[in-house]
């Protein structure tokens, strides 16, 4: 396999594997943690004046 061909493979692979990595962790600011929210609680803290 020609050298360029195989660094360009590598280097689509490892895009991939970051963009998966960072939609499964959201962003990386949860990393792997199984706390589960309720989510419209956090919206009305976050919304009052």
């Amino acid at each position: 396999m020609d050298n360029e061909l195989f660094s360009f493979l590598l280097g689509v692979t490892l895009l991939i594997a970051y963009l998966i990595f960072s939609a499964k962790t959201e962003m990386g600011t949860k990393l792997f943690k199984k706390k589960r929210s309720n989510r419209s609680s956090e919206f009305g803290v976050f919304y009052r004046i």
